[in-house]
């Protein structure tokens, strides 16, 4: 889960996610390694419900670029905001673990770069399903997604 004011104490930091922007097939931005938020001004956003703590991500990378999202629709699952954007609706800022790899020919990483902890809550007392699965979550590059165009 992405840390939030709710996060348990106890909750193990897997490291920083970054987000990408999804965008419809020929959109313009695509031939870029990188899109800069700026270029995005004017472009209709499929945004989170309002109490999203993803559309919060949304506003405030905005924010920080000058401009308010223009809404042309809300969605509350982050697969059905990939998808739509895919299809051209409008552009959508997800998470990168959220792109299915038959959609990352139309992801790319955002300039400047957005990103939220990543972290992983487990029950008390922890069982061996739960500490092994942390394990395996732990061997992930949480920072490093892999999109076409994009310099490795």
């Amino acid at each position: 889960m992405a840390k939030c004011d709710r996060s348990p104490e106890d909750a193990r930091h897997l490291g920083e996610e970054e987000f990408v922007v999804m965008l419809g097939a020929g959109h313009s931005q695509l031939a870029a390694p990188r899109v800069a938020l700026p270029d995005l001004k004017g472009e209709p956003w499929v945004r989170f419900d309002r109490d999203s703590a993803l559309d919060g991500v949304l506003l405030q990378a905005l924010r920080e670029t000058g401009h308010t999202p223009e809404t042309v629709a809300r969605v509350s699952q982050t697969a059905t905001a990939v998808r739509w954007a895919a299809q051209g609706l409008g552009a959508a800022l997800v998470p990168a673990s959220a792109v299915p790899a038959s959609h990352r020919h139309l992801a790319r990483p955002v300039t400047p770069a957005v990103s939220q902890p990543a972290i992983a809550v487990l029950r008390r007392p922890a069982g061996p399903s739960e500490t092994a699965l942390l394990a395996f979550l732990r061997q992930e590059d949480w920072s490093d997604p892999e999109f076409p165009g994009q310099d490795s």
